[in-house]
């Protein structure tokens, strides 16, 4: 895990607003995982040894269902952050961060797929231990927004 940031969370009026402590992870490997409906999906491995909350999140929705879940993107310099907020059927946040000179490609490709899994275990056992990932819709065309937004 990288760090940690303090955040506002939604729909707290401002007089009243608490702030959350949302772990930050960096981006390592990234690649493609075959889904059940035989489809290649983007996948970004992460590292949440850390961060149990995280780690737990895919066991927690897969034993109680989807529940809610939404995304936000944002860029600053060369940096495209996705941030993660899920309210049912846990209320968490995470973020992972990306090098859009690096990620650039694999991000539109999750724009496309309009789905990211997020990898919390090494991707070599992946194939026979089948961990859980947690998956997670994109709204393809705000990320594309976001990383066509003008550096400065």
């Amino acid at each position: 895990m990288q760090g940690r940031y303090e955040v506002f969370p939604h729909g707290v009026p401002n007089l009243s607003r608490k702030h959350m402590s949302v772990p930050v992870f960096l981006a390592q490997e990234i690649g493609r995982t075959l889904s059940e409906e035989n489809v290649w999906l983007p996948t970004v491995t992460i590292d949440v040894s850390q961060a149990p909350e995280v780690a737990d999140l895919a066991r927690v929705h897969a034993v109680e269902g989807i529940g809610d879940v939404s995304t936000h993107a944002i860029r600053q310099d060369d940096t495209i952050v996705v941030g993660v907020q899920l309210t049912s059927p846990v209320q968490a946040m995470f973020a992972v961060a990306f090098s859009y000179s690096l990620h650039a490609e694999f991000l539109n490709d999750v724009a496309d797929a309009g789905s990211l899994i997020f990898a919390t275990t090494a991707g070599e056992a992946a194939h026979e231990d089948r961990p859980l990932w947690l998956s997670v819709d994109i709204d393809g065309d705000a990320l594309r927004q976001t990383m066509n937004l003008e550096v400065d």
